[in-house]
């Protein structure tokens, strides 16, 4: 599975981040972007499999930053639509991003919480390899 990062600077946190996705063989990071226009533009030529896309600390809403909901439609627009996990540095889930969550095909993690990133991603790998990952059983 190919995994877009989205929104981690370069450096120590960005490839902390990529090795601990990597460590699983089925993932690979094709690409990383801070800027979501760039972010965007990647995810049309490459087709990522999984979007990773970390929110910035005190971000409670999606909607507060229109750079970052575009990403998110952008990549949920893709044909085939991009498994999305939205990373949030909150100490618990904004109730605004659980919102957003969609079976198989979107979900919200803690930044730092390298497990429940593993388990998504796998959850998301598995369904896109055996079907649509928007389609409801």
């Amino acid at each position: 599975m190919t995994v877009l990062v989205v929104g981690v600077p370069e450096g120590e946190q960005l490839e902390l981040l990529r090795s601990g996705i990597q460590r699983n063989p089925h993932f690979r990071v094709l690409s990383h972007a801070h800027d979501p226009a760039v972010a965007l533009a990647h995810a049309r030529i490459l087709l990522p499999d999984i979007t990773v896309l970390s929110l910035p600390a005190g971000l409670e809403s999606l909607d507060a930053d229109p750079d970052l909901l575009r990403v998110f439609h952008g990549v949920r627009a893709l044909d085939p639509p991009s498994g999305v996990v939205l990373r949030t540095a909150a100490a618990r889930v904004p109730r605004s991003l659980s919102g957003l969550a969609v079976e198989g095909a979107v979900h919200v993690v803690r930044a730092g919480d390298s497990d429940a990133l593993m388990r998504v991603l796998r959850t998301i790998g598995l369904r896109r390899a055996s079907c649509d990952p928007d389609e409801m059983p």
